[in-house]
């Protein structure tokens, strides 16, 4: 089933009075998200559509259900932190912040745009770089003492017994090697909260390093490295400049040490060497993300949609 929902025409390029089919943006969204974007409420997919219909593009809000049916229907189309699933389609999503939010051509994290290019730390301002690094840090770090001492704080993810495509080893492995190679230091996991685990997990992660149900910030504002497969929290550790060793793919592996990138050898040696955290994280979010709040971000959108080759 296709549902209009909800459609707004302007003066663009057209044929016969209507919008050629190249300017017709499809967006798929469940019920209460398809009323949000007719009421424009302030989201950040609201913002994406304003910035189309702007151009002169047609929208059609669809259910997220007619995403199944994108590779034979006309015009662009756009899904919500959903798997891409047909050409002249792109995926929104938000990146590790809530106000940072990405357009990309696939929901891979570890394949996005930005995973391919190289960090040039002395092309960041620095202070602009220290002064977002230190909002972001008091935002979230609110009455946490940031320190050290903490050990090896692994925030773990889900399926800790299977190796992933994108994965170096299983998590369940990733414990193993980090326990080999820091016998002596303390090493501290954290359980998903949206993930289920069975007793056979939990129990394989504890012959390895302690289960803690302490808060992940905590964990974090006291530790010296975090280990993980590419957890997101990485990210906000580096707003505490806290150095981060990956085993499994993703797009924040540039000051990281990454096992899938450099070898178990060089990454386990790597590990914990200091960062420049600031311009890392002004140049992956500030210069290189959409900031819902930013003046420009209309402009931004309709320049990253021309990037991808959208005709707007």
């Amino acid at each position: 089933m296709v549902a209009a929902g909800f459609r707004h025409k302007q003066a663009g390029r057209r044929r016969g009075g209507v919008v050629s089919g190249d300017r017709v943006l499809h967006v798929y969204l469940g019920p209460s998200g398809r009323a949000l974007v007719e009421a424009r409420a302030p989201r950040m997919v609201t913002r994406v559509v304003e910035a189309v219909e702007a151009a002169g593009w047609e929208i059609r809000l669809m259910p997220d259900e007619a995403r199944e049916g994108i590779a034979g229907r006309e015009g662009h189309h756009l899904v919500i932190n959903q798997e891409v699933p047909g050409p002249r389609c792109v995926t929104l999503r938000k990146t590790y912040l809530d106000p940072f939010w990405r357009l990309e051509v696939t929901n891979d994290r570890w394949d996005w745009e930005i995973a391919g290019q190289a960090f040039d730390p002395a092309a960041v301002g620095q202070k602009p770089a220290q002064q977002f690094q230190n909002y972001w840090r008091k935002r979230l770090f609110e009455g946490q003492r940031i320190g050290s001492g903490g050990g090896i704080f692994v925030p773990l993810q889900g399926k800790l017994l299977q190796r992933r495509h994108f994965q170096a080893a299983s998590p369940v492995e990733m414990l193993a090697e980090i326990r080999a190679h820091w016998p002596d230091r303390p090493i501290l996991a954290t359980l998903h909260p949206g993930e289920s685990y069975s007793e056979e997990e939990r129990a394989a992660v504890q012959k390895l390093v302690g289960i803690s149900d302490r808060p992940s910030m905590e964990l974090l504002a006291g530790c010296d490295l975090v280990v993980t497969e590419n957890s997101g929290v990485a990210v906000k550790g580096f707003f505490a400049d806290k150095p981060a060793l990956l085993f499994g793919r993703i797009d924040f592996h540039h000051i990281a040490a990454s096992v899938p990138r450099d070898g178990l050898a060089r990454a386990l040696a790597e590990a914990g060497r200091p960062q420049d955290f600031a311009a890392y994280l002004h140049w992956f979010l500030k210069e290189n993300a959409l900031l819902f709040w930013a003046e420009n971000l209309r402009e931004r959108i309709q320049a990253r949609l021309r990037a991808l080759g959208w005709p707007i």
